[in-house]
């Protein structure tokens, strides 16, 4: 699929919308409820907001942090009314990744649509309609000081950085999966390259528990990898070399979205999730000294030094 505006990748300073409305379709993959979902162009300093259409009140639910709200398997935003939307987190790492700033997406359900399970659906419409580049400077989370969180063998914390950084190490029992590790600088050339289309991924015997609860009522061969002692059941098997890996890096860039504001820092996970991911975030917002934010200026790097846009998305 070639790149439409290749334009949209010249500047970073700006605040950023999208040139046109776009719709995706769907089955929410805990939900298992079809879902119809439209992206929409917004103002300067309008943030990303969710509307859920299928209510009449109280229905618009912020990106941000005082919205971050507890689940186990998905990422998830409850406004103060209690109206949620959860899933969030492969749209937020396409939209992190593309440096949208201000967008208004309509969702006639309380879950995002799977799609194949990664980002790889959201990833494609954005470079066809390509991106809008607005006037007012964009505000960026930078982090000042160490953070961490630890809970058991599983850790994560963020130090300060001039770009956003990932060190992503996973450690399965299951010897297909197993042990693996990923290194990442984040920008929207290397998510193109590198990381929107790793899918989610489960195992075979959670799969009743996971339903028995309430979760992974719409998850199928399409919407995700699923692992039976050391075979792959999908027919195709995996898309690329560590896949598993590369969607923990996926939830990752997603769930630090949940801000609503792009991040400078350094991120380091041991056995990340998205309950550990928001709970960092959430600590970084409880001490002000923990970071700053500011308008976007020199120290960042723009992505018009990353110079080698790609004429395609492959998924292979």
């Amino acid at each position: 699929m070639n790149i439409i505006n290749s334009q949209m990748f010249d500047d970073n300073y700006y605040q950023n919308t999208i040139n046109s409305a776009i719709s995706f379709n769907g089955v929410g993959i805990h939900t298992g409820k079809a879902v119809n979902m439209t992206l929409f162009p917004a103002d300067d300093d309008f943030g990303i907001v969710f509307k859920r259409t299928d209510l009449d009140k109280d229905n618009y639910i912020r990106v941000a942090p005082e919205n971050i709200d507890f689940s186990k398997y998905c990422s998830k935003l409850k406004n103060k009314n209690g109206v949620y939307v959860s899933t969030v987190e492969h749209l937020l790492a396409t939209l992190h990744s593309f440096n949208i700033n201000n967008i208004l997406i309509e969702i006639n359900s309380p879950e995002l649509p799977a799609m194949d399970g990664s980002s790889y659906e959201f990833t494609k419409k954005l470079l066809e309609i390509g991106i809008q580049i607005q006037k007012k400077p964009k505000k960026i989370l930078k982090i000042l000081k160490m953070v961490s969180i630890k809970d058991g063998i599983r850790s994560i914390k963020i130090l300060p950085s001039t770009h956003l950084t990932f060190s992503i190490k996973i450690d399965f029992s299951n010897n297909l999966v197993g042990k693996d590790k990923y290194v990442y600088t984040h920008n929207t050339q290397n998510f193109i390259d590198e990381i929107c289309y790793a899918r989610t991924f489960c195992f075979s015997k959670d799969v009743i528990k996971l339903r028995a609860a309430g979760y992974g009522l719409g998850g199928n061969l399409n919407n995700a990898i699923v692992v039976k002692d050391n075979k792959i059941l999908n027919d195709n098997g995996l898309r690329c070399k560590k896949e598993f890996v590369k969607h923990k890096m996926l939830d990752c860039i997603g769930d630090f979205y949940m801000s609503g504001l792009s991040l400078l820092g350094s991120i380091h996970a041991t056995q990340p999730g998205h309950e550990l991911n928001n709970k960092l975030l959430q600590k970084i917002f409880q001490n002000k000294n923990n970071y700053e934010i500011s308008e976007l200026n020199s120290y960042y790097m723009p992505i018009s030094q990353h110079k080698n846009i790609v004429n395609n998305i492959n998924v292979a």
